[in-house]
């Protein structure tokens, strides 16, 4: 009878033993990037999915829609550093990335810290000293995806290292006479506040 119990207090043991092990292994994995990139859930459906998403990929907070803007949280940004894989079996992966900084955009934040409940979305990829949003250089699947919002990332930790745009006069430093910000206006031309707006009817 001994020797019956412990023999079931050795098994036990052992398995507590490897249940406390298991998350520690996962944590450390799902936290040693700065951020984690996801595929939404119904974009990641078909077992074929495979979506390459390149380095230089930019991902922000959205605007605050209706209620209280000036109570909300900064708009914050970050850029990937590295190309990244999600497929059907893995839709999340982690990445290594860095702020991105733009008066122009109101992404002024040279450190990004995590928040609870923040999720940032692809809007663009960065293309000389601005964002291009309209990615015409990528695979129209990609595309597809950013534009529709399938795919995010969350922070697991500060990101900072950043990188500074220059998207129009509101970035450009101060004692900046004699700087051409033709091509910082062209990639800054799908914001609302780029656009002239049409001559009205008398």
């Amino acid at each position: 009878m001994r020797n019956r119990t412990y023999g079931h207090t050795t098994m036990l043991l052992a398995l507590c033993a490897a249940s406390s092990a298991l998350p520690d292994v996962a944590y450390a994995q799902g936290v040693a990037e700065p951020v984690t990139v996801c595929l939404s859930a119904q974009a990641a459906q078909p077992a074929q999915t495979l979506v390459v998403v390149p380095s230089g990929t930019v991902f922000a907070t959205q605007a605050p829609g209706g209620g209280h803007p000036e109570r909300a949280p900064p708009a914050q940004a970050l850029v990937t550093t590295e190309t990244i894989t999600l497929t059907h079996m893995q839709p999340c992966t982690g990445a290594d990335a860095s702020s991105v900084v733009s008066h122009t955009r109101h992404w002024l934040g040279e450190k990004v810290r995590p928040r609870t409940g923040q999720v940032l979305r692809a809007v663009g990829e960065v293309s000389g000293n601005g964002v291009d949003t309209d990615m015409g250089d990528e695979d129209a699947s990609l595309r597809e995806l950013v534009h529709d919002g399938a795919l995010s990332a969350t922070i697991n930790h500060t990101v900072q290292d950043p990188v500074f745009l220059q998207e129009s006069d509101a970035d450009m430093p101060d004692g900046g006479d004699g700087v051409d910000t033709s091509a910082s206006r062209a990639a800054a031309s799908d914001l609302p506040s780029q656009h002239t707006p049409p001559p009205q009817a008398h």
